[in-house]
C-alpha cells in the first residue's frame, strides 16, 4: 500500500510540475523568444499550425492519462507511453530550443518524475493494479 502513496503522490507532483513548466514557459523574457527565433528549425518548422494543434492535443490527454494513472485504469498505461515517446518526437522534431534556468531545472525534473512513474507502471508490483 506505500507504494501506492508513493506513485499517487508522483502523479501529483507531475501535475503540479507541468502546470509550472507551462506558466514558466509564458513569463519567459523577450530577449529568449527573439534568441529561439535565430535557432535552427526543425522539420516541422513549416507546420506551426499543425505542430500547435498537436502539442495542445498532447497536452490535454496527458492531463486526462494522469488521472486514468491515478486511478489505475488499465489502458491509461498504455496511453501514458505513447504520449510521452508522441511529445519525445515532436520535441525532437520541433529544432532547438532555449530554456531559462527555471524551465530547464523544471523540464529535468519533469523527466525524472515521468522516468519515475513509467518504471513504477512496468516494473514494480503497482504494474498488477493496471491488470483488473
Amino acid at each position: 500500500m506505500e507504494l501506492e502513496k508513493i506513485f499517487k503522490n508522483l502523479i501529483l507532483i507531475d501535475f503540479a510540475f507541468l502546470i509550472l513548466i507551462v506558466f514558466s514557459s509564458m513569463l519567459q523574457s523577450n530577449d529568449l523568444t527573439e534568441i529561439n527565433n535565430y535557432l535552427e528549425k526543425g522539420l516541422l518548422s513549416n507546420y506551426e499550425n499543425f505542430t500547435r494543434t498537436i502539442s495542445i492535443i498532447l497536452f490535454f490527454m496527458y492531463l486526462i492519462t494522469l488521472n486514468l494513472l491515478y486511478r489505475f485504469i488499465s489502458y491509461g498505461r498504455n496511453l501514458y507511453t505513447f504520449l510521452i515517446i508522441s511529445g519525445l518526437l515532436l520535441n525532437y522534431f520541433n529544432g532547438s530550443v532555449v530554456y531559462t534556468s527555471i524551465g530547464s531545472v523544471l523540464d529535468q525534473i519533469g523527466g525524472i518524475i515521468t522516468g519515475s512513474i513509467l518504471i513504477l507502471i512496468y516494473y514494480s508490483p503497482i504494474k498488477e493494479n493496471f491488470k483488473k
